[in-house]
């Protein structure tokens, strides 16, 4: 038999997870609109994030505070004419006000010359706040990247459309 207690815990999982879910997604729309105001607000005060650099990745990217972390994100978006983030949040583990995820991702972005397109996991530590769930640790794994240019243009280059 069900009870009322098992049906509130059953509630209150599915709405952390949305909630965790939320987060991952926002941080995509952030990301690809280059919202550097909304940035900040993911993040812990004390959070880490960790851009390749580990198991033989190719480039290293890492920024603790979210004061370095803005910062980190700034320098990344405004060299790029064109980015887009597509996420694909995945196994998503509760324990109390700590999660874990693991996402794949897939990004796209031209600046200066240059291309990339990458394919990567995300894996992701959060901390529940009395504001919201936020990143504690966000670290993005490159399984696939290339620097080939590619075809088309940047239609319409307005970041926070």
């Amino acid at each position: 038999m069900t009870t009322t207690h098992d049906i509130e815990a059953v509630i209150t999982r599915l709405a952390d997870e949305a909630a965790v879910r939320d987060l991952i997604m926002r941080f995509a729309d952030v990301a690809t609109r280059g919202d550097f105001d909304a940035f900040p607000g993911l993040w812990a005060p004390d959070a880490t994030w960790l851009i390749g650099g580990t198991e033989g990745q190719p480039f290293e990217r890492r920024a603790q505070g979210v004061q370095d972390i803005t910062a980190l994100f700034r320098s990344l978006r405004e060299e790029r004419d064109y980015f887009v983030q597509f996420v694909l949040p995945g196994v998503i583990e509760i324990d109390g006000d700590v999660a874990t995820a693991r996402s794949n991702c897939h990004e796209m972005a031209q600046g200066q010359g240059r291309y990339y397109r990458t394919n990567g996991i995300w894996t992701d530590t959060f901390r529940r706040t009395e504001n919201g769930w936020v990143f504690a640790e966000r670290t993005y794994r490159y399984l696939w990247l290339d620097f080939s240019p590619y075809t088309g243009d940047v239609a319409w280059g307005e970041r926070s459309a």
